[in-house]
C-alpha cells in the first residue's frame, strides 16, 4: 500500500509548512524538519512515574508522509475524494416516475381529443412526489464545508509535480485511477440523468400546454361555428314566428278589448247607481241631523206636538237610510265581483294567447336548447381539459423544482473551482514512531503555518516556556480527523502497520548522518532566530548523535 506512484493524472504537492502573512524571513526545509524533531522529542516519553516507573520510549523514526486526495471535475465544481476512503458521503434523492414513458404515451394518445382526455384522466396522479428515497453512497467523497474550505487554501499553495520526492512516504490510494474514473462517470451520469429528467419534464409540460391549448382553440372554434350556424337558422325561424305571434296577439287583443268593454259598461252602470245611492245617503244623513236638531228645539220650547212630529220624521229617514245602506253594500259587492270576473276572464284570454304563442315558439326553443346543449358540452370539455392539464403540470413543476434542488446539491458537494482533468493531491504530514519495550506508538503532525518572532514569544522564552509551539501552529482543523482514522487503521491492520514501519524507516529524516546533519543545521537556524535556547540546542544535538 505504500509506494512511489507513477500516475497518468496531474499531480500536486501541498507544502507542509507555509509562512504566515506577518512572517518575512524564509523558513527552510531544514528548519521545518528541526521543528518537527523538537516536537517529536517533546512527545517522547522519558520514563518516570510516581508509583510505577514508566519505560523510556525510543524514537524509531520521523517520516514525512503524503496523504492522497483526488479532485474530480464535475461541471463548475470539483469533488474532493479521500484517497484512503476513510470519508464517504451518502447522496440521497427521490426517485421520480419515468418521464420518457409518460412522454411517449402522451405523444401517442394526443392524436384525438377523446384519447387525449382519457390519457389525462388516467394519469392524473402519475407525477405524485414519491415518498421513498434512493441512497447512493460515494466512497471517499468529502463534503464537510470546513474541510473543503481548508483544502481550497491547500490548493492555493500547491505546486504541480511529476511525482512526489523520493524522500517522502507516499501512501498509495485505496481508490485507484480506475475507481476515480468510475466515480466520476457515475456522478456525471447521475447529474446528466437529473438534468435530462428536468429537460424532459419541461418538454412534457410544454407539450401538455401546447396540446391542450390546440384542443381548446379547436373547441372554441366549434362553439363559434355552432353559434353562427344556429344564429342564422334561428333568425329565419324568428321572422316566421314573429308574424304568427303578431296575428295571435292581435286576435286575443280583440277579445280582451271586447270583454273589457262589456265589463266597463256593466261597471259603469253599477258605479252610476252607487253614486246616486251615495248622494241619497248623504241627503238622509242631513235630514236625520235636522230632525234631531228640531227635536231638541221642541223639547226646549216644550212643544210636544212639534217634537212628536219630528220624531216621526226621524224614524222614517232612518228606515230609508238603512234600506239605502243595504242597497249600497250590495252594489259594492257586485262591483267587486264584476271587477274580479273581468280580471279572471282577461287572464284566461292572455293565458290562451301565451299557450298558442308557446306552441308556435316550441321549435325555436328546441333549436336554442340544441344549440346550448352542444355549447355546454364543449365548454365542459374545455373546462375539464384545463383542470386536468393544470393539475398534471403543477405536479410536474413540483418534480422539476425537486430535481433542480437535487442538481444544485452537486455544486455544494465539492470545491468551488473549475478543472478539466482529474488530479491527485498529496498533503504531507510528519509521522513520528516511538517504541517502549515491544509497544509502538505513533504521533502525526499535520501541516502548519509558520509565525514570526514577536516580543510576547521572546518573553515566554525568558520564562522558560516552549517557543516552538508558537513558531508553528496547525493550519487545519478538519484534516486531523482523517489522520485519526489513519492511526486507527494502523492499530487494526497489522499488514498496513508493517508497511508503514518499513516505509517510515526508509524515509526517516534521522536515518543517516547527512540527514541528521540537515536537522542539526535547522536547529542552528532556529537558535539564530531565537526559537531555541542554547541549552535546548545542546540537548537536541546530543540526542542526534
Amino acid at each position: 500500500m505504500v509506494k512511489i506512484l507513477q500516475s497518468n493524472f496531474m499531480e500536486f504537492l501541498v507544502p507542509f509548512s507555509v509562512p504566515s502573512s506577518k512572517r518575512k524571513k524564509p523558513f527552510t526545509r531544514e528548519m521545518e524538519k528541526a521543528a518537527v524533531f523538537y516536537l517529536a522529542e517533546k512527545e517522547r516519553k522519558k520514563g518516570g512515574g510516581l508509583f510505577s516507573k514508566q519505560p523510556v520510549e525510543k524514537l524509531l523514526f520521523i517520516a514525512e508522509v503524503c496523504y492522497p486526495f483526488w479532485i474530480i471535475p464535475l461541471g463548475d465544481t470539483a469533488l474532493l475524494l479521500d484517497g484512503l476512503s476513510f470519508a464517504f458521503h451518502t447522496f440521497t434523492y427521490k426517485n421520480i416516475p419515468n418521464v420518457k414513458v409518460f412522454l411517449e404515451n402522451l405523444e401517442r394518445s394526443s392524436k384525438t381529443k377523446e384519447t387525449y382526455m382519457a390519457f389525462l384522466a388516467d394519469n392524473l396522479n402519475y407525477f405524485r412526489v414519491p415518498e421513498g428515497e434512493v441512497e447512493k453512497t460515494i466512497d471517499g467523497l468529502i463534503t464537510n464545508s470546513e474541510f473543503l474550505n481548508e483544502f481550497n487554501n491547500f490548493m492555493s499553495e500547491a505546486t504541480q509535480i511529476d511525482s512526489p520526492p523520493s524522500e517522502m512516504v507516499v501512501l498509495s490510494p485505496t481508490i485507484d485511477e480506475d475507481e476515480v474514473a468510475a466515480i466520476k462517470k457515475e456522478l456525471q451520469c447521475l447529474k446528466s440523468l437529473f438534468t435530462e429528467e428536468i429537460n424532459t419534464l419541461c418538454k412534457t409540460m410544454k407539450l401538455l400546454s401546447t396540446t391542450t391549448g390546440d384542443y381548446i382553440r379547436a373547441l372554441r372554434n366549434k362553439v363559434k361555428e355552432i353559434q353562427e350556424k344556429f344564429d342564422e337558422e334561428l333568425e329565419k325561424k324568428k321572422r316566421v314566428i314573429k308574424q304568427k305571434v303578431e296575428k295571435i296577439r292581435q286576435k286575443y287583443d280583440v277579445q280582451i278589448t271586447r270583454v273589457s268593454k262589456e265589463y266597463e259598461k256593466l261597471l259603469y252602470q253599477l258605479q252610476q247607481k252607487r253614486v246616486k245611492m251615495e248622494k241619497k245617503r248623504q241627503q238622509l244623513q242631513n235630514k236625520i241631523e235636522q230632525c234631531e236638531a228640531e227635536i231638541k228645539t221642541c223639547q226646549i220650547n216644550k212643544d210636544d206636538v212639534g217634537e212628536e212630529k219630528w220624531k216621526e220624521e226621524l224614524r222614517k229617514n232612518k228606515e230609508e237610510l238603512a234600506k239605502i245602506e243595504a242597497e249600497f253594500k250590495e252594489t259594492e259587492k257586485m262591483i267587486n265581483e264584476k271587477e274580479s270576473e273581468k280580471k279572471i276572464e282577461v287572464f284566461n284570454i292572455r293565458s290562451q294567447c301565451e299557450a298558442e304563442i308557446n306552441e308556435i315558439e316550441k321549435d325555436l326553443m328546441e333549436i336554442e336548447a340544441s344549440r346550448d346543449a352542444k355549447i355546454q358540452i364543449y365548454n365542459k370539455e374545455m373546462e375539464q381539459l384545463e383542470e386536468l392539464t393544470t393539475e398534471i403540470i403543477n405536479k410536474i413543476d413540483s418534480l422539476v423544482k425537486l430535481r433542480e434542488s437535487t442538481v444544485l446539491l452537486f455544486e455544494k458537494l465539492g470545491l468551488n473551482q473549475k478543472r478539466r482533468k482529474c488530479i491527485r493531491v498529496h498533503v504531507p504530514f510528519y509521522l513520528a514512531c516511538f517504541q517502549a519495550e515491544s509497544k509502538k506508538r505513533y504521533v502525526p503532525f499535520p501541516p502548519v503555518v509558520v509565525n514570526p518572532v514577536s516580543s510576547s514569544i521572546r518573553l515566554k522564552g525568558m520564562l522558560g516556556k516552549d517557543k516552538i509551539s508558537q513558531l508553528i501552529r496547525s493550519r487545519t482543523k478538519a484534516f486531523p480527523s482523517l489522520l485519526n482514522k489513519f492511526m486507527l487503521l494502523m492499530e487494526k491492520n497489522a499488514v498496513f502497520k508493517r508497511e508503514i514501519d518499513e516505509a517510515g524507516n526508509k524515509a526517516n529524516i534521522l536515518r543517516t548522518k547527512s540527514l541528521r546533519g540537515r536537522v542539526k543545521e535547522g536547529l542552528e537556524q532556529l537558535r539564530e532566530e531565537g526559537w531555541l535556547s542554547e541549552r535546548e540546542l545542546r540537548t537536541l544535538r546530543k540526542i542526534l548523535k
